[in-house]
């Protein structure tokens, strides 16, 4: 049996109230006038479903975003929060943000003379790119060490972008981009986290994410609400946003029970959660994994509180696991469609599929015939040779 393991919340569940509606309608109006957005598709696994005797299993495929050029979700944060950016330094009201408007000769001037510093282990970089790309600004993209050729090269296909693999590990990675953007005048810092006086951009960022909650829930069924959310956590930014999302858009008795999911090399929320005291905590050193996008060794200021105060579940899952749920999702059963799914993209599905196949996972997750599962997948394909490797 593939390694994984759960503990319960030792926090106090479900007293949070959200209400993220106006910033919710704010994104969703902004997307709905960019000329190349469609959302990504929610496939129904019903043949996975009937073979495991739940009700549904739902995967929002993030792997088809934006035509499939970034295989990732990434660039819904990091595009609307550069466009909140560039936006501000033109004088343009957020609340009514248009992309026609970052298109402006004026405004586009603007965009020109900034530089967006990021630090990466793949898709946030790339997704921060191609959004400098479309906007017409710039990016120095820092990847830590161990981060593959493959990625990197993804990030530099793109205009306006400078990367480097730097020999860092992915906390000092991002202090070293911060140090680089604080010393430009014209620079600004675009992370997808947030520590204390940097908190903003996160938000924005986090806050971009919400476009897939508002997309799930015009794509499910009328009140078919998902009775489970098994969610990926790097930093824990894409978490806390669709929590905050789909908190703030449904009733609060149709919440569904949340799993918090990491790799077990490097599992800062469920290292949080074992300690129980209501901090965050961080994992030391350098750990490892191929789930490479979450390999992230401290939870974000803002997405910890949301997460401790809303997740029901934490749970971690090995390299292995994450390769044969991998396997699964391109080796569908029956008429169910083929999902092309990375390494970390896979990662709250992998951890599904595990504990379907545990009696004790099961009646701990109150998974049953009546349960409705949902899961995003976080990414495609983002080094292909990986994902030849593994799957075939």
């Amino acid at each position: 049996m593939t390694e994984i393991k759960l503990i319960n919340s030792p926090f106090v569940i479900g007293g949070k109230i959200f209400d993220s509606s106006a910033l919710i309608k704010r994104v969703a109006q902004f997307y709905h006038s960019v000329p190349f957005y469609k959302p990504t598709p929610l496939t129904k696994l019903v043949n996975y479903a009937k073979d495991y005797n739940i009700d549904g299993l739902y995967v929002k495929d993030e792997s088809q975003r934006f035509n499939n050029r970034l295989k990732s979700f990434k660039a819904t944060g990091g595009l609307y929060a550069m466009a909140c950016c560039i936006a501000k330094k033109a004088g343009l009201e957020i609340d009514q943000l248009r992309y026609s408007q970052l298109q402006a000769p004026e405004v586009k001037k603007i965009a020109d003379k900034i530089t967006f510093y990021t630090a990466t282990d793949g898709n946030h970089g790339r997704g921060v790119a191609w959004s400098a790309e479309q906007l017409g600004t710039h990016a120095v993209v820092k990847m830590p060490a161990n981060s593959t050729q493959t990625r990197a090269q993804h990030i530099a296909a793109f205009n306006n972008t400078k990367v480097e693999i730097t020999s860092k590990n992915y906390d000092d990675t991002v202090k070293f981009a911060t140090e680089l953007a604080n010393q430009d005048p014209d620079g600004i810092l675009i992370q997808d986290m947030a520590w204390p006086d940097y908190t903003e951009i996160p938000q924005e960022i986090s806050g971009g994410y919400s476009i897939i909650v508002n997309e799930i829930l015009n794509q499910l069924p009328e009140d078919e609400y998902p009775t489970h959310l098994f969610l990926q956590a790097g930093v824990g930014q894409l978490s806390s946003g669709i929590i905050e999302a789909l908190f703030s858009s449904i009733p609060k008795e149709k919440q569904p029970l949340v799993t918090i999911v990491e790799p077990d090399t490097v599992a800062c929320y469920y290292l949080s959660a074992k300690k129980g005291d209501g901090k965050s905590h961080t994992v030391p050193g350098s750990p490892q994994t191929i789930m490479a996008g979450l390999n992230c060794q401290t939870p974000s200021l803002i997405s910890f509180p949301v997460i401790r105060d809303t997740a029901n579940y934490y749970g971690t899952l090995s390299d292995e696991a994450a390769r044969q749920g991998m396997r699964v999702l391109a080796r569908p059963r029956g008429h169910d469609p083929k999902i092309v799914s990375g390494e970390s993209g896979v990662a709250a599905f992998a951890f599904v599929n595990a504990s379907l196949q545990n009696h004790d996972l099961r009646e701990k997750l109150k998974l049953s015939s009546s349960s409705r599962v949902l899961v995003i997948n976080t990414e495609g394909d983002t080094d292909e040779q990986v994902y030849k490797d593994i799957v075939e």
